[in-house]
């Protein structure tokens, strides 16, 4: 029976963990059995990391016409580096042609692939129905943009066999009011993001039902009101969670510890919004709706401008090692941030390091502070999804029980 020994996230205890059948077989303590030493050199374990807004990896994004069901795979295989176990495609504002091919793209890869769809968790829509407004739409290409369309809706949803879970929207468009009612009539989570929306517009998305904020904070013009914009009433309102990315490049320290301060940790989730441009070398890129240039520190911006990002080229991993060091928080509690948070909001699973729970796990170092960088680094050993191995970093090995 496949066994390791790691110190449990959240209270440190020294554990040893075996794994049977896709499950937690047995959970030992070995506090007493080590010495204070040999238990700090342990690596943590946690539940497997859960990402609600993936673009992609490598050069491919899963909203171009080019995606295959070989390209899933190989991004799935690709994020597990990261330790994510779990996640949802996120497919973006482009021509309803593309975003068909995107959803029955990923659709048919679990359908071939019926291991992928241990970490395919569903598909977030962020766009095509949000502001067309500078610095408000981001990266999404403003010919794609339009007024939002129940009909057009569903038939993505037909072409996802059901996939999609969980949809971005613009508050202030018109006819929105309803159709946030009639998505989450659906069983569909909706947030609100690349939005330029009032007080009540907000307001009244979100008695709509409007349940998240995607990456408060981005997705904003960059000159704002300073009291009547977008922000207030969305960190004001407890009804609305939001999601952070704490790359060290999106958001400055002062932001996230204002937001984890309003919001308490238990309406703020992480994203790493990693670009399909991320691990590629510095350079100018274009994909079939807009272009980017990746600079030598590694952000990714729209192309010909520094200012509007481009997602982010880190992992999740390392968003939750920077949101410890810039929100001031327990690791815990970061990494809860990217696991439990995220499930909770889309009333999935939450997996328990007990006996008889799944073994969707991630195995990672002590978080480690880079010179001269902008974020902090969490080396990954490995990661499990339902107790398949995905990733397993050189050097680190299971023992038999």
């Amino acid at each position: 029976m496949p066994c390791f020994r790691a110190r449990h996230y959240s209270t440190g205890e020294p554990l040893e963990i075996t794994i049977q059948g896709g499950r937690i077989g047995s959970v030992n303590s070995l506090r007493t059995e080590l010495s204070e030493l040999e238990s700090m050199v342990l690596p943590f374990v946690s539940p497997s990391f859960f990402d609600l807004q993936v673009n992609g990896y490598g050069g491919q994004w899963f909203s171009d016409l080019s995606l295959t069901t070989g390209h899933i795979g190989q991004i799935a295989s690709q994020l597990a580096r990261f330790g994510i176990g779990q996640f949802l495609p996120a497919v973006v504002t482009n021509t309803t042609c593309a975003m068909h091919h995107s959803v029955r793209t990923i659709s048919r890869a679990i359908e071939e692939m019926p291991w992928l769809g241990q970490q395919v968790a569903g598909i977030h829509l962020e766009g095509p129905w949000i502001s067309s407004r500078d610095g408000a739409r981001g990266a999404h290409p403003l010919h794609a943009i339009r007024s939002p369309d129940l009909d057009e809706f569903d038939s993505l949803q037909a072409a996802s066999n059901g996939m999609i879970k969980l949809v971005t929207v613009a508050p202030e468009l018109p006819g929105m009011n309803r159709f946030i009612r009639e998505l989450v009539s659906r069983g569909i989570v909706v947030a609100m993001g690349h939005t330029a929306a009032n007080a009540d517009e907000i307001q009244a998305a979100l008695d709509a039902g409007v349940t998240l904020a995607t990456h408060l904070g981005n997705g904003l013009e960059s000159r704002i009101h300073r009291h009547h914009n977008p922000l207030w009433p969305q960190l004001a309102d407890d009804r609305l969670s939001c999601s952070l990315i704490v790359d060290g490049q999106h958001l400055p320290a002062a932001f996230v510890k204002t937001v984890i301060r309003a919001k308490t940790l238990d309406r703020v989730l992480l994203t790493c919004d990693i670009s399909g441009w991320a691990g590629l070398p510095p350079g100018a890129y274009v994909s079939d709706w807009g272009g980017c240039d990746v600079l030598d520190s590694g952000k990714l911006v729209v192309a010909g401008q520094p200012e509007f990002l481009a997602g982010s080229h880190l992992g999740l991993g390392d968003c939750i090692a920077t949101a410890k060091v810039l929100g001031e928080i327990p690791l815990a509690h970061a990494v809860d941030l990217a696991t439990r948070q995220p499930r909770k909001l889309l009333s999935l699973t939450i997996p328990e390091l007990s006996a008889g729970g799944l073994a969707d796990l991630t195995i990672f170092q002590e978080p480690r502070t880079l010179p001269q960088k902008s974020h902090s680094e969490l080396p990954i050993l490995a990661t499990m999804s339902q107790g398949k191995m995905v990733y397993q970093a050189e050097g680190f090995h299971f023992h038999s029980a």
